[in-house]
C-alpha cells in the first residue's frame, strides 16, 4: 500500500511545476543600463527539491543514485545534447544583443545566471521524473516484457505536456512554440530515462538536462524565438531523439535496473 501510495509524491510536483510560476528575473543591461533581456530564475524549486528528496528517501527508502562511479555518458546522448545546443543558437534571435550590445561583464553575468538556473531546473525536473515518475512507472510496468521502455516513454510524455504550462500559466507564451517545447521535450526526455537506466544515477541526465537548458535561457535571454524561425527544428530534434533514445534502451542489460527506485519485493 504504501508503494501505491507514492502516487500522490508523484503528482505533488507536476501540480506545483505547472501552476507556480515564482521565478525571479534578473535583468541583463547595456552600458547605459537598458534592459535588454532577462533570465528566470526558480530559486522555489530549490528548497522544495531537497525537501522532497528527503521525504522520499525517508518514507520510501528510495534509491535516486545520485552518485557517480564512472562517467561514461552514451554517445548517442552526446550527439543529441551537441544537436540541440546547435539548434538553439541557430534559432537564437538574441545573439547580435548578445555580442554586440551587451557589455563583457554583463555577459559574464547571463552566463552564470543562466547556468545557475539551468542546474536548479535540471536538478528538479530530473529527481522528479526519472528520479520518481519512471521509476514509480518502472514499479507498475514491472511485471510486463519491456518494463524500462514502457516507463521511459510514459514519463517523457508525461514530461513533454507539463510543457504545455509556458502557454497555460507561463505568461501567455505562444501556442505555436509551446507545441514545440512539448514535442521536443517529450522526445528528448526519453533519451534522459534511457541514460538514466544506462548509467544507474540520475547525475548524467541532470548535467546533460542543465547543459540543454544553459544554451536555451542563454542564448535566448533576449526572448524565445518566433516559430517562422523554428519549423523544422521539432521534427529533426524529435527524430534524433527517438533514435537516441532507443539506441541507449537496445544496449541496456536486462534486469539491469532492479537496485534503483523502489526497492525490489
Amino acid at each position: 500500500m504504501k508503494k501505491q501510495l507514492l502516487l500522490i509524491m508523484v503528482i505533488i510536483p507536476i501540480i506545483l511545476g505547472t501552476t507556480i510560476t515564482s521565478v525571479i528575473p534578473v535583468g541583463i543591461a547595456n552600458s547605459a543600463g537598458n534592459v535588454l533581456g532577462s533570465i528566470d530564475v526558480p530559486l522555489f524549486e530549490l528548497p522544495f527539491i531537497f525537501i522532497y528528496i528527503a521525504v522520499i528517501k525517508l518514507i520510501w527508502k528510495f534509491n535516486f543514485s545520485f552518485s557517480l562511479k564512472n562517467w561514461f555518458v552514451p554517445f548517442m546522448a552526446i550527439v543529441s545534447l551537441l544537436v540541440t545546443v546547435f539548434a538553439n543558437i541557430v534559432t537564437s534571435k538574441s545573439l547580435t544583443v548578445i555580442f554586440q550590445k551587451i557589455p563583457g561583464g554583463q555577459i559574464l553575468l547571463a552566463v552564470l545566471i543562466s547556468l545557475l538556473a539551468a542546474i536548479i531546473i535540471g536538478l528538479f525536473e530530473e529527481t522528479v521524473f526519472r528520479g520518481v515518475i519512471f521509476n514509480y512507472l518502472f514499479f507498475i510496468f514491472r511485471k510486463t516484457n519491456r518494463p524500462v521502455l514502457f516507463a521511459g516513454v510514459l514519463s517523457s510524455v508525461i514530461f513533454g505536456a507539463v510543457h504545455l504550462s509556458n502557454t497555460l500559466f507561463g505568461g501567455g507564451a505562444e501556442w505555436g512554440y509551446t507545441l514545440y517545447q512539448v514535442i521536443y521535450a517529450a522526445a528528448i526526455g526519453f533519451v534522459f530515462a534511457m541514460v538514466y537506466v544506462k548509467t544507474k544515477s540520475l547525475v548524467i541526465p541532470i548535467v546533460l538536462h542543465a547543459l540543454i537548458d544553459w544554451s536555451d535561457l542563454f542564448f535566448n535571454l533576449a526572448g524565445e524565438p518566433a516559430m517562422a524561425g523554428i519549423s523544422w527544428t521539432p521534427v529533426i530534434l524529435t527524430i534524433i531523439y527517438v533514435v537516441s533514445g532507443y539506441m541507449i534502451y537496445q544496449t541496456i542489460e536486462p534486469n539491469s535496473f532492479k537496485s534503483l527506485g523502489l526497492k525490489p519485493e
